[in-house]
């Protein structure tokens, strides 16, 4: 029987040994609370996710500056505001990060000694966090799609991901407009017709298809940086939106999150009629690139042709972000 493929390590296939910078998502909102912090492993990070006293979505270092203790870790606790430390007890204010409290002495420690904070940011649903491996503060801010007018989107499902493929081949794919065609079975290849820059990134506009199943009037993608995209698929009565993130965990895996949304067509039934193929057809294309993307090496001089899409305008776009 032979044996089953594995992936070769990342340092085989990909020449990157760091992040690029970016907002990634870590939590969805609805698991963040104030009286509990939410532990999670990102960006080869230990971190921890909760809420500070007025509400807000905040993003840490999980590990005590005093001596390293996992704040999430035994009986450490969040109440007001104020985390405490399983350890020895010192507080700390979740919004500031500064140490506000030592139970067994007056004297408080000075104000370099506090949480490692990350800015954070909630949009649409999501809790995300900004990362620069130089720690330099946000150049831009992430798309929304409280920007779109018209009909509001509703929620219909979520898929996810952990994946192997080299994180700088993850949203390229999206530029290969052959394989949507050799891939994907789509009936004609995918024309792009504009790559211009935005606020929170890159915008790529399609050329609508024609011969497909449903006629499509505008088909765009809108990059926020290169750790997320916001799909947004129109036609006649019916309207789509897909908003992906990939997060990497470690310089070997990232989590690609991928929520579906459709345009309220006014019931619960009518909107899962239109969002259960929309999101059961999506995530059985995304499961093709996975079988592929997930074993593929990065070829930074790749032989293009005639085609293949504009490939390296994307990464002249994505390496930007890798400082």
């Amino acid at each position: 029987m032979p044996a089953a493929l594995q992936a070769s390590p990342m340092q085989l296939r990909a020449p990157d040994t760091g992040f690029p910078k970016g907002w990634y998502a870590v939590a969805e909102a609805a698991e963040v609370t104030g009286d509990t912090m939410l532990p999670v492993r990102y960006l080869s990070e230990d971190l921890i996710v909760y809420r500070t006293a007025d509400g807000a979505a905040q993003v840490s270092g999980a590990f005590c500056p005093h001596l390293g203790a996992h704040l999430a870790s035994h009986d450490g606790a969040i109440a007001d505001g104020k985390i405490t430390c399983p350890f020895h007890k010192w507080q700390f204010d979740g919004a500031t990060g500064r140490c506000v409290h030592i139970p067994y002495t007056d004297v408080l420690v000075p104000a370099s000694v506090k949480l490692d904070l990350y800015p954070t940011r909630e949009v649409d649903g999501m809790v995300l966090m900004w990362y620069h491996p130089a720690g330099a503060e946000p150049d831009h801010e992430p798309y929304t799609r409280a920007g779109e007018t018209g009909v509001p989107w509703t929620y219909y499902t979520t898929h996810e991901w952990i994946s192997t493929c080299p994180y700088r081949d993850l949203f390229e794919n999206l530029f290969d407009t052959a394989h949507v065609q050799q891939l994907h079975n789509s009936v004609n290849l995918p024309v792009i017709e504009a790559i211009e820059p935005r606020p929170h990134g890159l915008q790529c506009r399609f050329v609508p298809p024609r011969g497909e199943q449903y006629q499509i009037t505008r088909f765009e993608n809108n990059f926020t940086g290169v750790s997320m995209v916001t799909a947004i698929t129109e036609g006649p009565g019916f309207g789509f939106l897909q908003c992906v993130t990939a997060t990497p965990i470690d310089n070997e895996t990232f989590r690609q999150v991928s929520r579906y949304y459709v345009r309220d067509m006014g019931s619960e039934e009518a909107n899962a009629a239109m969002g259960k193929p929309f999101a059961d057809n999506t995530a059985y294309e995304t499961e093709k690139d996975f079988r592929v993307l997930n074993f593929k090496k990065h070829l930074t001089k790749p032989r293009l042709c005639a085609g293949d899409g504009p490939i390296m305008k994307w990464r002249q776009y994505q390496d930007s972000y890798y400082v």
